[in-house]
């Protein structure tokens, strides 16, 4: 056997953490396998949602960044794989990328899918210009709307012009294909030069139509089931893509937000601003790169970081959030398979960088470089994020349906071993018990969705009241403005402080819909007892039993959506100019509540109900596997004193 290169098993060493969670969860699903192989019949449909719990789960990690910031070359160097996404400045990523590590769900026969936009979206983006279209339109600029529609219209005729008649067959499907080619992921993820493109080229020809990319790729020694998805960003010319990348940062329970060391966070793009702001400061990693093309690395990632605290320190997030500094080149290089080259300015920073480490071999050289290239510290970062929550969350869930799964089986062996005498209510048979069991749930349901509704007014309640509370504080603003440099100057107000006034009131329901979820699940129990107690003649301490989990919320990232307040280009400076100040007025509390009204919409409609319905369906499928554990209880009863057909054993799975 060869000997482990000392490299590799360095770049590895940070995902320790994860690899320990996946043994125990291996063991866990083992005793799962085995319980299975002798459990009562009742509890096959609990014990396989467990197992599906375990085989499906994949922890998301979101990779997000400045322009230029070195995102897909990071990205490269955190699998290992030097040269797997394009990191050239030209061609860039233009499409979400999911890069699946050693999944246990990768489609059959498949390595790489890509999946396009359908007509709809296409259609969409063509009749409103896009978000940004419909936002010039709502602001009244109507020759600036008309302008954008143009624009995106010669993207598409462009489009179809270069993809001709696959175009139309191309919308709604995807391209599979058996295995990872480099040159096949450039056609579809990342932008060519499109007078490139005219005259023949390959690169980024499907970029335009493709809407998400997945990548399965396994590798020895790297943690399985962890998807790391690459982002386009947020700030696409016509924001196309902007939902796409909310959406997946939502789907992630860690962030990373990659900075060039060039750019001091206080001027980088404002969207990841917004981004950091809307998920929870735990969750968020901020990763330096490019510090190889500093000439000294050390000190000035020092005068970097404070400038990173002093701007988050504004947001309140100065303390929350990790910041961590490398190069992905470095460590792209010290895993290299040829020789170990770096430019003088990379090799002079690396040599400033690893002072008293022996840089005298190509193997010391490559192993200072993969140390000072940050990616074993981020590593490490990650594995803790990610074990801290999803991991624990999976782990503590697992746990609670084994531990209810056994107690109801423990219940029905003991019914099975009395001496045949029960104590049955008289003519309570399976018809009764089923409508008593639907009673029960329906009362539960019914119950719980009347206590969500209300949580659900007073969230559209409160976030009305921010977004009033809001305008008027902008309008006063304004007044002192226009008081102070009269009525024909420009004039901006942030709208940071109304997003962070809807992610706590989106926060605080989200905190009351929990406590509902467990209104709801006490009530099934509490239900479920009666019928125990009184119709089974059984006897049981609810209190032992444990409910269980309830799901993990997504992240409101939809309030880091681009607004027109967020917007610094030459329309928006000229709509922010006033002829007197009742026009201004008007005109500011008019766009703000036509920009605001979707957006509160789209935080209820679009992530706060799929919370309540996450939640429902908890509470109903508890109240179903009660149901049948009290059923399987009336048939072991029934089996004892001879009322129905059946063996004296409770029926077990069939392995």
């Amino acid at each position: 056997m060869a000997p482990a290169n000392p490299v590799r098993l360095k770049h590895r060493e940070g995902f320790e953490e994860l690899n320990a969670f996946w043994d125990t969860l291996d063991k866990m699903e083992h005793s799962v396998e085995d319980y299975a192989e002798v459990g009562l019949d009742f509890v096959e449909e609990p014990v396989d949602r467990v197992l599906e719990k375990i085989r499906s789960f994949e922890p998301q990690v979101s990779i997000i960044g400045q322009v230029k910031s070195g995102k897909s070359t990071l990205l490269n160097a955190l699998i290992g794989e030097t040269d797997l996404l394009p990191s050239d400045v030209n061609p860039w990523t233009s499409v979400i990328t999911g890069i699946h590590v050693n999944s246990r769900q990768r489609p059959p026969h498949t390595r790489a899918l890509f999946r396009f936009f359908d007509a709809h979206e296409w259609d969409r983006l063509v009749a409103t210009g896009g978000r940004l279209g419909e936002m010039a339109a709502r602001a009244g600029f109507s020759g600036e709307a008309k302008e954008v529609r143009a624009q995106v219209n010669e993207m598409r005729q462009t489009t179809e012009e270069r993809l001709g008649d696959a175009f139309d067959e191309l919308l709604g499907t995807s391209h599979a294909f058996p295995e990872i080619d480099k040159d096949v992921i450039d056609r579809y993820v990342c932008y060519g030069d499109p007078d490139e493109l005219d005259a023949g080229a390959s690169d980024g020809v499907f970029a335009d139509v493709t809407k998400a990319a997945d990548l399965y790729i396994d590798l020895p020694g790297l943690p399985r089931g962890l998807c790391l998805r690459d982002t386009p960003g947020v700030n696409d010319t016509f924001m196309m893509r902007e939902q796409i990348t909310l959406n997946a940062i939502s789907d992630s329970r860690v962030c990373v937000v990659v900075l060039s060391a060039h750019q001091a966070l206080s001027t980088m793009d404002l969207a990841l601003l917004r981004i950091i702001c809307s998920v929870e400061a735990r969750e968020v990693l901020i990763f330096v790169n490019r510090m190889d093309e500093l000439a000294d690395p050390l000190g000035e990632a020092e005068r970097i970081e404070v400038s990173i605290r002093r701007t988050l320190g504004r947001m309140g997030l100065a303390q929350d959030v990790e910041i961590l500094f490398g190069s992905g080149a470095w460590a792209n290089a010290a895993l290299s398979p040829g020789e170990f080259t770096l430019g003088p300015a990379s090799a002079a920073a690396l040599g400033r960088m690893a002072k008293g480490k022996h840089l005298d071999t190509e193997e010391g050289m490559r192993l200072a470089a993969m140390d000072a290239s940050g990616v074993p510290a981020l590593h490490r970062a990650i594995a803790a994020r990610v074990v801290d929550g999803p991991c624990r969350a999976l782990l503590a869930d697992v746990r609670s349906d084994i531990d209810a799964i056994i107690e109801m089986s423990e219940t029905v062996e003991n019914i099975a071993a009395q001496d045949g005498t029960t104590n049955i209510r008289e003519g309570f048979g399976s018809r009764e018990l089923s409508l008593s069991v639907a009673e029960v749930r329906e009362a539960a349901l019914e119950a719980f969705d009347e206590r969500a509704a209300v949580v659900r007014g007073q969230l559209r309640e409160r976030l009305e009241r921010g977004q009033e509370t809001f305008v008027e504080s902008a309008i006063e603003a304004l007044q002192a403005h226009i008081n102070l440099y009269g009525e024909f100057s420009s004039w901006k107000h942030d709208p940071s402080s109304l997003r962070m006034a809807m992610k706590a009131a989106f926060t605080s329901a989200t905190v009351r819909l929990r406590r509902e979820g467990e209104a709801g699940l006490d009530m099934v129990m509490d239900g479920m007892d009666d019928i125990f107690h009184d119709d089974l003649g059984v006897t049981r301490d609810s209190g032992s039993v444990d409910f269980p989990e309830q799901p993990q919320h997504k992240a409101p990232t939809v309030l880091a959506r681009t607004l027109s307040l967020d917007l610094e280009g030459p329309w928006w400076r000229r709509f922010w100019k006033f002829g007197h100040r009742k026009a201004a007025a008007k005109r500011y509390r008019a766009l703000i509540e036509a920009e605001i009204a979707p957006l509160i919409d789209d935080l209820l409609t679009q992530v706060f109900d799929p919370a309540v319905q996450a939640t429902r369906e908890v509470i109903e499928t508890f109240a179903m596997d009660q149901g049948a554990f009290a059923r399987a209880v009336l048939d072991c009863a029934h089996d004892m004193t001879g009322d129905r057909d059946g063996s004296d054993e409770p029926r077990r799975l069939i392995a």
